[in-house]
């Protein structure tokens, strides 16, 4: 019996041993990801705080004395005046963002809730996930032809059209799976209330679809601030760029600002920071919700 007693301590304690040495491997996997994701952004940091003389003479060392002149220079001075393409990519990424946000929903209402079951629905349906699996640069030349032909090439309302079309697909469809499992009890006691179809969607299911808005919220607007082939494309005016594009003038072929460069990467980036510090648990929430439900 004493034997027996002693093999089965033995065994938890060996699965006590194993449970923390799998944690201790973890927390290290955990922190030599953070540290490749994190230090990227260190160093570029850092180096926009730095003259040109100390990036080229030491481009991983810290700076002797913060140089706060290559912010100063880049929102006061007249030949780069970087507040411009601030603006422009606010305003293409804000209504992009708008207006895809207000079509996908109400689609992917109308697709995820099985009360409505309208005429070529799974056909638009299937429609809408090959449209997934297109590469986007096959459409750059047909979109130019559009843009041009409606007289929108070098307006920022092409890039707006264009980068809502583009994120419509993938928005629909986390939309309407979030739609289609929500429970038909809410809907049901709505509609005995008298609620008509618009009012149960703004006042009923919409607010419960708040994870799923922040999702889509966030993942199109990496994307529409990120994009760089159609805001070179389609724009070609320089007071109308936006920021990936106007970063390209930082970078010559004999010439680079790397300390310029660096400090419009920063400010760029702090917009998608802060945007992801608000969204981050409701992002969380949907894309959960929809790994388990969809």
């Amino acid at each position: 019996m004493l034997p027996t007693v002693l093999l089965m301590r033995s065994q938890s304690q060996w699965a006590v041993w194993a449970r923390r040495v799998g944690k201790v491997l973890l927390v290290a996997a955990l922190l030599v990801f953070t540290a490749i994701v994190i230090l990227p952004f260190l160093w570029m940091l850092q180096m926009s705080v730095k003259t040109i003389s100390e990036v080229l003479l030491d481009p991983y060392g810290m700076p002797e004395v913060i140089q706060w002149q290559n912010y100063v220079r880049l929102m006061v001075e007249p030949r780069i005046r970087y507040y411009r393409y601030y603006f422009n990519s606010i305003f293409v990424t804000v209504a992009a963002l708008l207006l895809c946000t207000t079509l996908s929903t109400m689609a992917g209402y109308g697709f995820g809730r099985g009360r409505y079951n309208f005429r070529f629905r799974g056909s638009l349906f299937a429609i809408l996930l090959f449209a997934l699996m297109l590469p986007p640069q096959i459409m750059y030349i047909p979109q130019f032809a559009m843009m041009s032909r409606y007289g929108l090439v070098n307006t920022r309302w092409s890039l707006v059209l264009l980068y809502a079309a583009l994120g419509l697909p993938m928005s629909t469809y986390l939309m309407a799976t979030y739609f289609s499992q929500l429970p038909t009890e809410m809907e049901d006691a709505a509609r005995i209330d008298g609620c008509s179809d618009w009012r149960m969607f703004w006042q009923v299911m919409l607010p419960l679809a708040r994870p799923a808005i922040a999702t889509v919220v966030l993942l199109n607007f990496l994307n529409f601030w990120n994009e760089l082939l159609l805001a070179v494309t389609m724009v070609t005016k320089p007071e109308l760029r936006t920021l990936p594009a106007a970063m390209m003038m930082f970078v010559g072929e004999y010439r680079t600002q790397f300390g310029l460069a660096a400090a419009a990467l920063v400010t760029a980036m702090l917009p998608v920071l802060i945007l992801y510090l608000f969204l981050s648990e409701r992002f969380t929430e949907g894309m959960t919700a929809g790994a388990l439900k969809g």
